[in-house]
């Protein structure tokens, strides 16, 4: 039975039409590590800002996942720790078992900040995402004219949408010409 706590995270996680926050997927955080530590040593605090750097925002592990997967990769051979700096904290190497880690997943998938777990239609699905914010925005803080004119362009690019998909996909860019058919300035 689930509870209304399991409920409100599975809410909060998904959204309340089955998007929102996307996890990343497994191993993304040991991968993304690794690939870091390839280039340069680091402490934890600074490869979660390296990760959320390099992925513009969108994925920004906690410490609570962090952390535990710097153990795991240690107690693996790929990771060891140097000395502790002045400043107390415990910065990481990859090891050569870690390299050869590294360089044998460097063709099998994406690096881990550019993976989204979205499919091909990861670059929708984020533009989507980048429009609720403001759209948000607006609804909450704009004014009437603000929002009036906020809605007439959502409703503008839901024509456009519904005109892409009547249009068919092969023909997205009705100015540009194939090898098949010339553009119409030709």
């Amino acid at each position: 039975m689930r509870t209304r706590r399991h409920h409100a995270r599975d809410h909060y996680l998904r959204g309340p039409h089955g998007h929102g926050r996307h996890r990343a997927r497994r191993g993304a955080v040991g991968a993304a590590i690794l690939a870091l530590l390839d280039e340069q040593p680091m402490h934890g605090y600074e490869l979660i800002g390296a990760m959320a750097e390099r992925s513009g925002g969108r994925w920004r592990p906690s410490p609570g996942s962090v952390y535990p997967a710097l153990e795991r990769l240690e107690e693996r051979g790929l990771i060891e720790p140097l000395p502790q700096d002045d400043d107390g904290k415990q910065r990481y190497r990859i090891t050569e078992a870690g390299r050869r880690r590294v360089a044998e997943r460097s063709d099998e998938r994406p690096a881990p900040w550019d993976d989204h777990g979205l499919g091909r239609s990861g670059e929708l699905r984020r533009a989507v995402a980048e429009l609720t914010g403001p759209a948000r925005q607006i609804g909450r803080f704009g004014t009437p004219e603000q929002v009036a004119a906020a809605a007439e362009a959502v409703q503008r690019t839901t024509a456009e949408l519904y005109r892409l998909l009547a249009d068919g996909a092969d023909n997205t860019d009705p100015d540009a010409g194939t090898d098949d058919q010339p553009a119409d300035d030709e």
